[in-house]
């Protein structure tokens, strides 16, 4: 029965895809984005609670106590699309390149394919979350409405264009890494760069961060826990001839541990002034505890592996790896049982990379998606 629904809607689906493809919006901009969500659903008889901001929204389908909620992010990144699709953006400087307007439609699609099979043994809360690509995001802010309360499970779906398409992928534990920022200004009084035995060299103590940082973290953390420290960005002085009184370092730290993102803040503040010491600069740091890793309960993985499987062939469904990106879906799974789905959406002859200018996806992922979408949400109710 399920595919029978939702083969009669996937056509709508790739529309609706396709129109916000053409339209993207930015997080807490997508006031067009969530009027387009509300005409859909309510082409299904379903109303949309429309967020007091105006961007975002839920509605929740079938009767009873027991409540699941699913997830789907809404909002597009500040980019400007070269890909080849005919339906590119007409936004300059916007672009879904991380696959959130096919999320969207396949949240409508499971909404509306739920509905119309009727007879749930419970409810289900959808959330067309904004703001998922910032920080805060959108998920905080729905966590704020409260919109996550009386919710036993949530799921959520992510675009692979690694994955095959025709498969999901799923992983017990850490699915995606967390996101620190960090700031390290070095100071010091700046001199002459023919006496640098009488000026601490900022940008040598900024040197020596850049290339010992990550060899002492390697043995202070289990080898087996993925970690990644990378520097985005380093400023600092203006002549061949003057050492700067200051030089700035930002950067990123992620872990895939809950238990490690708890302490690793403190970890890398104390190997930064232990670097920084023998050089005689003073180094403050600014360090932005963000995104924890999304931790995928195994009896939500379990329930949504056994209804996937009553959809999918068994080879479908796959086992997946550890993202070194993050998500703001952490914000929901660290307070719920949760599990994020990785969608197949591989073009074959094509690679791509999210987040990338050139990023396309299937659409065939569509269907997929809101077929296991759906089948996951009822045996997520049935167990």
């Amino acid at each position: 029965m399920l595919p029978d629904l939702v083969d009669s809607l996937v056509p709508s689906l790739i529309e609706l895809r396709r129109d916000l493809h053409r339209n993207p919006e930015l997080g807490f901009s997508e006031f067009r984005t969530t009027k387009r969500i509300a005409e859909a659903l309510e082409a299904h008889g379903l109303p949309l609670t429309i967020r007091d901001a105006g961007t975002g929204g839920w509605l929740e389908i079938g009767e009873g106590e027991r409540l699941v909620a699913y997830r789907a992010d809404i909002d597009a990144l500040p980019l400007e699309e070269e890909s080849r699709l005919s339906f590119r953006s007409e936004v300059p400087g916007v672009m879904h390149a991380c696959g959130h307007d096919a999320h969207t439609a396949i949240g409508v699609g499971v909404a509306a394919t739920l509905a119309a099979r009727g007879d749930l043994p419970g409810r289900v809360r959808f959330l067309f979350q904004p703001a998922e690509e910032v920080w805060p995001g959108g998920a905080e802010s729905m966590l704020e409405e409260r919109l996550l309360e009386n919710v036993e499970r949530i799921i959520a779906m992510h675009v692979d264009p690694a994955l095959e398409t025709g498969s999901i992928g799923l992983k017990p534990g850490p699915i995606t890494s967390s996101s620190d920022r960090f700031t390290i200004t070095f100071r010091g009084p700046g001199g002459h760069t023919s006496r640098p035995h009488e000026s601490p060299d900022t940008i040598f103590a900024a040197g020596k961060v850049i290339t010992e940082l990550q060899g002492l973290l390697s043995r202070h953390i289990d080898t087996r826990t993925p970690v990644a420290v990378a520097f985005g960005a380093i400023h600092g002085g203006e002549a061949a001839n003057v050492i700067p009184a200051a030089v700035t370092l930002t950067g990123t730290m992620r872990v895939a541990s809950l238990e490690l993102w708890e302490t690793i803040g403190d970890l890398f503040i104390d190997l930064v002034h232990r670097i920084v010491s023998a050089t005689g600069v003073q180094a403050d740091i600014n360090y932005e505890k963000g995104l924890g890793p999304v931790n995928n309960d195994p009896e939500v993985v379990w329930a949504v592996e056994r209804g996937a499987s009553e959809v999918l062939e068994s080879h479908c469904v796959r086992s997946t790896y550890t993202s070194m990106g993050a998500e703001d879906f952490s914000v929901f799974s660290a307070r719920v049982p949760a599990t994020l789905i990785r969608l197949g959406c591989k073009i074959e002859g094509h690679k791509t990379t999210l987040h990338s200018t050139r990023f396309e996806l299937n659409e065939d992922a569509i269907r997929i998606g809101t077929l296991v979408g759906a089948a996951a949400v009822l045996a997520l109710l049935d167990g």
